[in-house]
């Protein structure tokens, strides 16, 4: 019995070291004014309070349509976005809590929040402060700007490098390519590129090429907009931010 509750605890243990890495590496958290269950906005301060429980805990959270810091406006992406799922019985309320990065990826997802109280807005309250123990456990602690920062330098080495030089599209019919830790596949098309999801061998999307021969029309659900590739080979791709509607710039990587 000792040894199954011992191997349960390292598992959990994997569990969380794994999501606090991934967590360490997104800036803000982006809290709905609304979730999915409730019929508006902000009913029983449920949103509130969970914007106040990140704080607490060590992030930084902003409200959906309050200002945000000027590198958020920027880059959405920077931002994982908070989501509330309600699992209730006849005398329970249960919460969990989901948060999504700028591609829908579901970053972490909290333990399950539990409360026995009849009322609806105590019961919600109960059951987010219950979930959030969870959460606490992470012991968050923003690491990005250490990766940025090693970024620029490398990018400073070479003063005469151009950011946004153009080149002709790669001669391979398959280029491998890095973003947000997945792999993707671009394969050469008459039109342009497919778009592949390197792990499963799923296409996305196309990349059109646009009359001038040197940029694409990306056509890729979450990875839709404009592209070109530049002079080191990677994928530069300019889309509108889903947080913000504002356009941002992605590097796709080229592997």
């Amino acid at each position: 019995m000792l040894r199954i509750l011992f191997l349960g605890f390292i598992l959990i243990s994997m569990h969380s070291a794994k999501a606090q890495g991934s967590i360490n590496d997104y800036k803000y958290i982006v809290v709905p004014k609304n979730y999915s269950f409730l019929k508006g906005d902000d009913m029983y301060q449920l949103n509130s309070l969970t914007n106040f429980l990140f704080n607490k805990y060590g992030f930084e959270a902003y409200m959906q349509g309050n200002e945000y810091p000027k590198d958020l406006k920027d880059n959405g992406c920077k931002a994982l976005r908070a989501d509330l799922k309600r699992k209730s019985s006849m005398f329970v309320t249960k919460l969990t809590l989901d948060l999504i990065d700028c591609n829908g990826t579901i970053i972490y997802t909290s333990e399950e929040g539990k409360s026995r109280e009849k009322e609806f807005k105590k019961a919600y309250h109960e059951a987010l402060r219950d979930l959030f123990k969870s959460v606490k456990t992470l012991n968050y602690k923003y690491s990005g700007d250490k990766k940025e920062d090693t970024v620029k330098k490398e990018r400073v080495k070479s003063p005469e490098i151009k950011e946004k030089v153009v080149i002709s599209s790669p001669s391979e019919n398959l280029i491998t390519y890095l973003y947000n830790d997945v792999n993707y596949i671009f394969k050469k098309q008459e039109y342009g590129y497919e778009l592949f999801k390197k792990e499963v061998q799923v296409s996305i999307g196309k990349a059109f090429k646009s009359t001038n021969g040197q940029s694409y029309i990306v056509d890729a659900g979450d990875l839709s907009g404009h592209g070109y590739f530049d002079n080191y080979g990677n994928f530069i791709l300019e889309r509108i931010n889903p947080l913000t509607s504002k356009l941002i710039t992605d590097t796709l990587a080229r592997q």
